[in-house]
């Protein structure tokens, strides 16, 4: 399919702010040439790793309660969910590997032989994203909060330290068993005894599924509205159902917000929704 100057556009727009690594001109240009569609994974896999400022009821797993550091960390536990009620930016709670370590070549995969290097192993095998208490500072105990987000809420599941993190050696450090344990409690909690079931599959390559699919429904999505988008009729039909006037010459781009798929008019900066991520 021949990329129109829209699809080219949003291309190069999710090229310039999702970061790869190593950060180059060569790893640049072969973004450069793959399909949008190809890209737009790249860009949904990376960017679901964010949590997109929104308001959110905020909930609290008991195994907090139950956990030693409880009383040394409830303050600042507290305050982290203060922000996630209020909709504030929590990236500052983030790794600092979420703004760089967005995608790597394969070759440099295999170079490495770490299949894991531009993933976040546990988002994408157990669903939990990890916060650091401590917003741009250093914390000497490391300690960080496991939590499961969706678009409405926000459950805090638990605390680590960062040796839930570690995969050098051959025996499971014991903060990953439990975390491992309180994942299958969780998923667990309304099934039927001995029912078998599945959680965050993922690929070969270690991608969730539920990107793959999301990467399929926007690009659909895209080869099926693009070519309306400088017409006056996709103009008149999604302006309809708003209160915004329709402006007396429209120019639509491609735009994620999020992860929320939608065109933008360009000279108003009225946004429209057409498909919502899952966070």
């Amino acid at each position: 399919m021949e990329e129109s100057n829209t699809i080219r556009a949003f291309k190069t727009e999710l090229i310039k702010t999702m970061p790869y690594f190593p950060n180059t001109k060569k790893v640049k240009e072969e973004l450069q040439m793959q399909p949008l569609c190809l890209v737009l994974f790249h860009y949904l896999h990376w960017a679901s790793r964010l949590i997109p400022a929104r308001p959110r009821r905020a909930t609290v797993e008991p195994y907090l309660f139950m956990d030693t550091r409880w009383d040394n960390h409830e303050a600042d536990v507290l305050s982290l969910l203060k922000k996630v009620k209020l909709g504030e930016d929590l990236t500052v709670h983030l790794s600092n590997k979420v703004m760089t370590k967005g995608y790597t070549p394969k070759e440099n995969i295999l170079t490495k032989n770490d299949y894991w290097a531009d993933k976040d192993k546990l988002l994408n095998t157990k669903g939990f994203h990890h916060f650091h208490l401590k917003a741009g500072k250093e914390s000497k105990d490391n300690i960080v909060l496991f939590a499961q987000v969706s678009r409405e809420t926000f459950k805090a599941v638990a605390l680590f330290d960062h040796s839930v993190f570690d995969y050098s050696s051959n025996e499971m450090p014991q903060e990953r068993k439990r975390m491992r344990e309180i994942f299958d409690d969780i998923v667990s909690r309304e099934i039927a005894p001995n029912t078998a079931y599945m959680s965050n599959p993922i690929t070969m390559s270690g991608h969730p599924i539920h990107i793959h699919s999301m990467t399929q429904q926007y690009w659909h999505l895209i080869k099926q509205v693009d070519g309306a988008l400088s017409s006056k009729e996709f103009a008149k039909k999604i302006y309809a159902d708003t209160n915004y006037s329709i402006p007396k010459k429209t120019k639509f781009k491609w735009l994620l917000n999020g992860l929320d798929l939608g065109v933008l008019e360009v000279k108003s900066k009225h946004f429209f929704v057409c498909r919502y991520g899952h966070i």
